[in-house]
């Protein structure tokens, strides 16, 4: 069944060659959810200076989670917290959804639950022990996911605490050492981070390592591309909220605040019906049995990416509900054929990215580079082409060449219009 998901041909992956293909730019119809998420990314479309429907969508996707903070989970005590980053060239729109999420956070007195930086991972602690539910929108994604690389104590502080609180937000979060030697243990009952992160594809890929996808932190995430829609208008800066999207973000503000104001607080549990059930269950088998196949094949980055799959289905459908019916949510079998179709559209694309990242640092990085580049271009480039993507001299980039003919990740090099292209190979 897993392949009817993926699409994936096993004896392909054992190949040397790249064996997850591109899925392509994500499909419209997935970015259409009914009720509060709709509504709040039609806003932001309709406002905003360079409309971009993947990041008015993600943006309000981001934004239900945030909101929902502490208070829902599915009969499974799955929470609604999410880490979502879109990657797109400069001048695309990717303040605009930011922007909507802090003037909404502030018209329904929240404003405090928005984050922008933070300077480690103390500090991320620090902040969700005064507002347990916070929504992290960084600008330069890939600057943040920086300062978790290397070996030295901060970074793999802030690494570690991501990755903790992400898994800790249906549990208790025992707070550090150090904070708890005034009067005991502190800790954090459930603790909501969210992100919404944007940046520069160039800059967030070609940086990413190996470790980073196997610990589990790109696993995590919900990485989307969004491409240039080449349209740019005056901004409404002034426009009003509907009044369908101010009344539910202010009765789910309310809740929180409330909460943390008396230190209690009950969770709404949504229920499913019996043909969402079913679904979940079939996508459950399904997903696991990908797991055992990848690891059998000894595809370990890509096992590490599919790991999290029924997860994030589970908390997709989730926030359907919510958006579709704050008041009364049930999961229904639309919501999880709708969470289900944009996992695995994630995944296919994370897969994709991926497999280029196998390589640590060095001469291993830039073949990979060369590789995604290629890939990024229809599986063709020219010399100067791929030069300028690797950002290399020639002697190295000639290294780089041989090593991927040796290999066989690519033809022998032919003359097209007086340019000489490479090529990625086809068998």
């Amino acid at each position: 069944m897993h392949r009817d998901y993926l699409g994936i041909e096993f004896d392909e992956c054992a190949s040397k060659r790249p064996s997850f293909p591109d899925p392509g730019p994500l499909p419209e119809e997935l970015t259409h959810v009914p009720g509060f998420i709709g509504e709040l990314a039609a806003f932001t479309l309709a406002t905003g200076h360079s409309p971009n429907r993947v990041l008015a969508f993600s943006g309000a996707l981001a934004m239900l989670a945030h909101l929902t903070g502490r208070g829902f989970a599915d009969i499974h005590g799955t929470r609604t917290n999410l880490y979502v980053v879109v990657l797109g060239d400069s001048g695309i729109g990717k303040d605009d959804p930011r922007k909507t999420n802090a003037r909404l956070a502030h018209r329904v007195d929240f404003g405090e639950s928005i984050a922008e930086a933070f300077a480690s991972g103390e500090a991320i602690e620090d902040e969700l022990y005064k507002c347990p539910s916070i929504l992290f929108q960084p600008d330069e994604v890939a600057s943040f996911f920086g300062s978790m690389r290397g070996a030295n104590k901060a970074a793999k502080s802030m690494s570690e605490r991501i990755r903790r609180l992400f898994t800790s937000s249906s549990s208790e979060y025992v707070l550090r050492g150090k904070a708890n030697k005034e009067g005991g243990a502190r800790t954090i009952m459930n603790p909501h981070l969210c992100m919404f992160g944007t940046g520069v594809p160039e800059e967030f890929l070609d940086a990413l390592t190996q470790h980073e996808i196997r610990d589990g932190l790109f696993g995590r995430c919900i990485i989307l591309m969004a491409r240039d829609e080449y349209t740019a208008k005056a901004a409404k800066g002034f426009v009003a909220f509907p009044q369908g999207v101010v009344r539910i973000a202010e009765r789910l503000a309310a809740r929180e605040k409330a909460a943390v104001d008396s230190g209690v607080f009950s969770v709404h549990v949504v229920p499913e019906t019996s043909e969402a059930t079913e679904l979940l269950a079939e996508s459950r088998k399904a997903f696991m049995e990908l797991r055992k196949t990848l690891a059998e094949a000894g595809l370990v980055n890509a096992r590490a990416q599919v790991v999290r799959m029924n997860e994030k289905i589970a908390k997709l459908a989730l926030l359907w509900a919510i958006s579709e019916n704050a008041e009364a949510p049930v999961i229904t079998k639309a919501a999880v054929e709708w969470a289900i179709r944009f996992t695995v559209y994630v995944t296919k694309w994370m897969l994709f990215e991926g497999q280029f990242h196998s390589a640590e640092g060095g001469f291993g990085l830039l073949k990979s580079k060369a590789l995604a580049s290629l890939a990024r271009h229809g599986g063709s480039l020219d010399r100067r082409g791929l030069i300028r993507s690797l950002s290399c001299d020639v002697q190295t980039l000639n290294r780089v060449i041989k090593a991927m003919l040796v290999a066989e990740e690519i033809d022998s090099p032919e003359q097209i219009d007086g340019k000489i292209v490479y090529s990625l190979m086809n068998e």
